[in-house]
């Protein structure tokens, strides 16, 4: 399905506002992991690691090949991962707007790790 004209200026904005919101929330993550003294430096470091990793692979499927014929898929992933509000998508026609009001919203939690202390 191809987004309308109208619809794709406004995804553009809604886009810059979506990764915008996606790399604060990443950084946010990435700086409660540092600060928890409960884990090794190398826990936390590992923790870090995975969490850019996963992250990045969602951030390609949103936000990379910026193509008009996968803008709706890209709305529906950013809607997906909490990144826009109902404010923010009312800009849209009627018809995104439906298309994406039934999308369930999930927010990023942090995976946090079991540390096994390693006697060397």
């Amino acid at each position: 399905m191809s987004i309308i004209e109208s619809d794709w200026k406004k995804f553009k904005e809604l886009r810059k506002i979506a990764l915008d919101r996606f790399c604060q929330g990443v950084i946010t993550d990435t700086r409660t992991i540092t600060q928890h003294g409960a884990l090794s430096a190398h826990a936390r470091y590992g923790m870090i690691y995975g969490l850019i990793n996963d992250r990045n692979h969602d951030m390609a499927r949103m936000f990379d090949d910026l193509a008009r014929s996968s803008a709706l898929w890209k709305l529906t992933l950013m809607v997906s991962h909490d990144l826009l509000t109902d404010a923010e998508l009312s800009i849209l026609s009627d018809d995104a707007r439906k298309l994406l009001s039934d999308i369930e919203r999930r927010h990023y939690e942090i995976e946090w790790v079991d540390e096994i202390a390693h006697d060397d």
